[in-house]
């Protein structure tokens, strides 16, 4: 156990360190540079049939917040931040996407929670200290990121908030061995999360836009 301590400390990704976004599980640099990242093709992208746009689309302020397990992550908040905004750019459901405030006062609030199941976690460290032992050539090692996105939108100063949520995963693969992934592999986990975010959002805010409550 001291030996798995040692390497978490020496072999997490950059990534990982600041966003907290995929669980780095190898033992040997031979199994980590191995690792792979899909994304979970499960809420996959907002169809054309399916995309609600605002007849006046109205600026809106952005509050962000990346959580783990439901607790303010600063560093991930900070790296995540500027891929929500241009993301809540590209949805065209907002003529304006700021951080400061807005003339309508107009308000979006993201949380961006990671969370950790813990048996999961277990499970996933075991067998990648097993795999690790073999040099990656004898097993292979699936583990999850689950996301909870809570979206609440006030159109106006004094107005009731529209609430959504939205689920999404990111798998890590290593080793050798063939296990079936039901998402979409992306070369590295920055380009990854990226794809997992704009999904998420683009996701939330269709949400937002068709529900009953949006301004006409």
């Amino acid at each position: 156990m001291a030996h798995w301590n040692r390497f978490i400390g020496r072999h997490r990704t950059k990534l990982l360190q600041l966003v907290a976004l995929a669980v780095m599980l190898s033992t040997l640099p031979q199994a980590a540079q191995a690792m792979k990242f899909y994304v979970a093709n499960a809420l996959g992208e907002v169809k054309p049939e399916e995309k609600v746009t605002p007849a006046k689309p109205q600026p809106v302020q952005v509050i962000f917040e990346f959580q783990r397990d439901g607790k303010p992550n600063a560093k991930a908040t900070k790296v995540v931040t500027p891929w929500a905004m241009e993301d809540l750019k590209g949805t065209g459901a907002f003529s304006e996407v700021t951080d400061a405030p807005t003339a309508n006062g107009a308000i979006i609030s993201i949380k961006f929670n990671n969370l950790v199941i813990k048996e999961e976690l277990d499970k996933a460290k075991k067998q990648a200290f097993g795999a690790g032992l073999g040099f990656g050539l004898f097993g292979g090692v699936l583990a999850v990121d689950h996301y909870l996105v809570s979206i609440d939108y006030v159109p106006a100063t004094g107005a009731a908030p529209i609430h959504t949520e939205v689920k999404h995963e990111l798998y890590s693969k290593y080793g050798k061995k063939d296990v079936e992934v039901p998402g979409t592999e992306y070369k590295t986990a920055d380009e990854a999360v990226k794809v997992l975010v704009r999904q998420a959002l683009a996701r939330g805010v269709n949400n937002i836009v068709a529900d009953p409550a949006f301004p006409r």
